[in-house]
């Protein structure tokens, strides 16, 4: 059986790495794989670095459940349901963080907005057909919890994905 979660989570992590999405005529990159620190957990204090993407799995679970949970016709027919997994995508950057734009040195909440806008393109675009796993559906939630924490020295945001795909077995 397929590895359905790691796989739908090892790919959303490897399309942020490339900062890679799709434009009306071709792609686009919005940051080199050395710009923007990607982790699949939060790191330790000492192995944190900035501007930083943190993917976080917070929730799975069956979506829908079919009568029988009979999926497909015939001689291929299995048992099977559409199955969801929630996660969350953590923003950070610290006072020295840059990404240059078009020449000009983004950094503080001009980065995190370019980060914001660029991720949200990313999810939305991520192509999990690679995967293994056939993805049904996906929705962005939206950024929350956006801002500066004085204490830590760092502005943030998060957002969430859900990504419904059919589990059969």
């Amino acid at each position: 059986m397929a590895d359905h979660l790691n796989n739908i989570e090892r790919t959303l992590i490897d399309n942020l790495r490339t900062g890679t999405y799709k434009t009306a005529t071709s792609t686009a990159t919005a940051w080199s794989s050395s710009d923007v620190h990607v982790f699949g957990q939060f790191p330790e204090t000492e192995e944190a670095k900035y501007p930083s993407i943190i993917v976080s799995q917070r929730v799975n679970g069956i979506e829908e459940q079919f009568l029988g949970m009979l999926v497909g016709e015939g001689a291929s027919t299995k048992r099977g349901e559409m199955y969801g997994i929630g996660i969350d995508i953590h923003l950070m950057v610290d006072e020295n963080s840059v990404i240059t734009v078009d020449g000009a040195g983004y950094k503080q909440r001009r980065l995190l907005n370019y980060l914001m806008l660029n991720v949200a393109n990313i999810l939305m675009d991520c192509d999990f057909t690679g995967a293994g796993t056939e993805v049904v559906s996906r929705y962005h939630t939206g950024f929350r919890d956006m801002g500066y924490d004085s204490d830590l020295e760092l502005w943030g945001a998060t957002t969430g994905m859900i990504v419904v795909f059919m589990n059969t077995r």
